[in-house]
């Protein structure tokens, strides 16, 4: 199972975690010669440094895709939450989601992929390209050995770090850029004092702790509960292990023992990169920037890119043409379906750092209170509402400057998502396409700017 001979596979898929175990089975399901890698040993993948949360809207995506998570892959149903603002003030959130047992929904999903037909390695990482003509890679087990993989189709889902993507996988090369980063640590802690709001997924705004961070509760059933902070690794500008410290500190309500589990990781906090294919290649999940850019969320997102890249990849690799435009209707699908979503997220978190905290907090309030909060952002692919949600902002604020600059965020804000509703349908328009992405973010910058 997590060994073959084989050198030259149909598909690569680098990283076992949630998008390439579904990519991996999906293309195995179709008949395809598929190898699956990860550098974790096989009993620790799915183990993740994350909320493992997911929405009642990510929920109703992820359905209209996989088996949605049940029994004991579901540590908690949480039926609302609670926003907690600098100054204390809680806001009821309407709604809800669940809590992961991440490592079991891992397991469930590595299982299927090769119950599929997946050949599976662990403990095995992806060196970089060898012959990135030839699609050939350099691996890497656990013991140092080396060994060169060709495939017709490379596709990866490694996570954030991504080698391949960053050294010439898609056919446009976008930078990622430290302002584009997060970096959380997470602990899953047992509780020594039961919360006040033991059904609540809780986050707590911390803009003095971590400029544009926030924190989070999310209990996990009995006494214990996914606890963590997350900020622009631009604003961290000491060790976050200890702003997490002093995040428990600022918290008089929330009393934990030592931790069961910890760690820290890196993830995208940006719009998706500008293409995930070129030639004999794909580029899923984190690896992509596909996660929600306000607060790092990536599970959904990668189970539609997963999909959406395993339905172009298979008909690609049945043609016997695994070139650029071939693989081009993976950008397109995913663009509409969540990229023109996140493009406007990322706007808007751009934006609510680029005000005082202040401004945040009656921001936070204004939005979190009234129906803005469960209208604003849809799961069903449509047009987010994000425009009306500044107008709404605008008529609430006191001061003529933000006001005004509300306007003007939500009118640039509506055309960012626009634009990327109307992804180009071929390589030939991209061109084009980029440079009016280009012209909205300098009018964004102008905006945060205070500028016209």
């Amino acid at each position: 199972m997590r060994d073959s001979p084989t050198t030259s596979w149909d598909a690569l898929v680098v990283g076992a975690g949630t998008g390439g175990a579904i990519a991996a089975r999906r293309l195995a399901e179709d008949g395809f010669r598929v190898l699956l890698i990860d550098r974790e040993p096989s009993d620790d993948v799915g183990r993740k440094v994350c909320g493992n949360a997911i929405g009642e809207d990510g929920l109703a995506v992820v359905s209209r895709y996989i088996e949605s998570p049940e029994g004991a892959e579901v540590a908690k149903r949480l039926p609302h939450g609670t926003l907690i603002l600098e100054d204390g003030t809680a806001i009821r959130i309407p709604k809800g989601g669940v809590i992961l047992n991440r490592l079991l929904f891992g397991q469930r999903l590595l299982a299927d992929a090769v119950e599929a037909g997946a050949a599976f390695r662990d403990r095995t990482s992806c060196a970089g390209w060898t012959d990135r003509a030839a699609n050939r890679v350099r691996i890497r087990n656990g013991d140092g050995e080396e060994a060169d993989l060709e495939a017709r189709l490379v596709i990866d889902a490694s996570g954030f770090r991504a080698v391949l993507t960053r050294t010439g996988g898609p056919h446009h090369p976008d930078e990622v850029s430290r302002g584009d980063v997060a970096v959380a640590y997470r602990e899953i802690v047992p509780l020594t004092k039961e919360l006040d709001r033991p059904d609540d997924a809780i986050i707590v705004l911390t803009p003095k702790l971590a400029r544009g961070g926030y924190g989070w509760v999310f209990p996990m059933g009995g006494r214990l509960a996914n606890v963590g902070i997350g900020a622009p690794l631009a604003a961290v500008k000491r060790p976050v292990r200890e702003i997490y410290d002093e995040f428990i500190a600022s918290q008089p309500w929330l009393e934990v023992a030592d931790p069961v589990e910890a760690g820290t990781g890196l993830l995208p906090i940006r719009a998706p990169l500008a293409s995930f294919v070129g030639d004999g290649f794909m580029s899923v999940g984190d690896a992509a920037c596909q996660t929600d850019p306000l607060h790092g969320g990536g599970i959904s997102p990668s189970i539609v890119a997963a999909n959406v890249a395993a339905d172009t990849a298979a008909q690609a690799l049945a043609d016997g043409d695994v070139s650029t435009p071939a693989l081009w209707g993976y950008n397109v699908a995913f663009m509409r379906e969540v990229g023109a979503r996140h493009a406007g997220q990322d706007f808007l978190r751009r934006f609510l750092d680029s005000i005082s905290d202040d401004e945040l907090t009656f921001l936070a309030r204004e939005f979190g209170s009234g129906h803005l909060l469960t209208t604003t952002f849809k799961p069903d692919g449509a047009l987010p509402g994000l425009r009306t949600a500044f107008r709404v902002l605008a008529k609430a604020a006191t001061r003529p400057r933000l006001a005004g600059t509300l306007v003007r965020a939500g009118q640039l804000c509506e055309k960012i998502q626009q634009a990327y509703l109307e992804y180009p349908e071929s390589p030939e328009g991209f061109e084009s396409w980029l440079g009016q992405v280009e012209f909205q973010r300098r009018a964004h910058a102008r905006i945060v700017r205070g500028g016209e």
